[in-house]
């Protein structure tokens, strides 16, 4: 048996403590210290010492607010939400979307960098790290203002290694320890995950998430990924490979997937699939107004071109959207029956076509999934639009420090 020396066990009732209060002030607060003191249980002189060290650090502050029962107002306590920020990103297949955000997931700063798939994996890690350089150097004091770095990425991470392989739309990138690489140029603690999860826990700490136990994210962009929510908790799976969504057959006579399957869902209801058809009716000879939209240009004909159509009634266009509807519908009754979730979000690109087919996928739930899970669940789309990945992907830096708030 190891044996501990009693300075060693006070030192780590020590960080403990300050843990426990600390976490009271982050997910409590405002709050008094003799509420902290009566929900952690520990003594009032020991979270008044603690609370006195980290405001004198900065991390902590006395609210604007006071409470009272009468008697002499006692001061509430909250963290300082600009005390650290944290940067999350999503990498995309041709984009990077870099966020800096305080403590509260309050937005600092906030750009998007373009990018062709052509210049690989050297070129992307390159520019990855470059954008990262380029951010820090906005703040006086560097990377040491940050906490860390979180990075959403639409392909699979293994939560063993970090190990970042199968990049959605860039099958031969082949593996990388990201992580490794990302913390070897700048120091700062960094988190890798796959950006459908990331969005599910940008909704839970700062979206439509929060409060609820058990819901789903769903994110349909060139590809369609779900972070899942389970009694509260992300939800990942044996080896971090949970919510492929978009790779569940829907027909058994659909396209051939990149995945190498049939009929995958993300093959009749993804941002490319509804462009690849629309191209496919206009070129048999059917006629639409997403024609004159894209001024006659077949390669102008994009998802927001098809919204535009749709809206003005275009029957083609319409048709395109509740036909994907139902596919996603069916998909999401599946869903509902097996996992009984409170709620479903929808996020990314379908956001913007959210009205044009919020209808027919309730009907499909309506005439297809059980009656009782069904009338529990609520679907509805993200208020926190391409954010939720990158705001999402820094979360699990926030807990960090939450845990350790002097350090470890």
């Amino acid at each position: 048996m190891k044996r501990i020396s009693p300075s060693v066990r006070a030192i780590s009732l020590s960080k403990h403590n300050m843990s426990v209060i600390f976490a009271n002030i982050f997910y409590n607060g405002p709050i008094t210290q003799r509420e902290i003191s009566r929900i952690s249980g520990l003594s009032f002189p020991t979270v008044a010492s603690n609370v006195s060290m980290l405001e004198k650090k900065g991390i902590v502050e006395q609210s604007i607010e006071s409470s009272s029962n009468g008697g002499r107002p006692s001061a509430l306590y909250k963290c300082k939400p600009t005390y650290r920020y944290v940067m999350g990103i999503e990498a995309e297949h041709d984009k990077l979307h870099l966020i800096v955000s305080d403590l509260m997931g309050h937005t600092v700063n906030q750009r998007n960098v373009s990018f062709h798939k052509k210049i690989g994996k050297e070129g992307f890690l390159n520019l990855l790290l470059r954008e990262l350089g380029n951010e820090f150097s906005n703040y006086k004091e560097g990377t040491a203002k940050f906490l860390g770095i979180g990075i959403g990425v639409g392909g699979l991470v293994n939560p063993e290694d970090n190990t970042v392989s199968i990049l959605s739309h860039l099958p031969n990138w082949g593996s990388f320890l990201l992580k490794d690489i990302v913390e070897g140029e700048f120091h700062l603690n960094t988190s890798i995950q796959n950006n459908s999860a990331a969005a599910a826990l940008g909704e839970l700490w700062f979206g439509l998430g929060r409060g609820r136990k058990n819901f789903l994210f769903i994110s349909i962009r060139d590809g369609i990924g779900m972070g899942i929510v389970l009694n509260g908790e992300l939800y990942r799976g044996t080896c971090g490979t949970a919510g492929e969504f978009g790779h569940i057959t829907v027909d058994d006579h659909g396209p051939v997937c990149g995945c190498g399957n049939v009929g995958c869902l993300e093959t009749l209801t993804s941002v490319p699939a509804l462009v690849r058809n629309a191209k496919k009716l206009i070129t048999e000879g059917v006629t639409t107004a997403i024609t004159d939209i894209a001024g006659g240009d077949p390669d102008a004909i994009t998802f927001p071109v098809l919204v535009e159509a749709a809206r003005q009634k275009d029957k083609l266009a319409y048709k395109l959207f509740t036909d994907a509807a139902r596919y996603l519908g069916e998909g999401i009754v599946s869903l509902v029956n097996l996992l009984n979730p409170e709620l479903i979000i929808i996020g990314g690109d379908f956001v913007q076509a959210g009205d044009l087919i919020i209808e027919a996928i309730k009907d499909v739930l309506t005439r297809q999934a059980l009656e009782l899970p069904r009338k529990r669940v609520d679907v509805v789309f993200s208020e926190l639009g391409e954010n939720a990945s990158a705001l999402g992907s820094a979360v699990s830096i926030i807990q960090d420090f939450v845990s350790s708030p002097l350090g470890r």
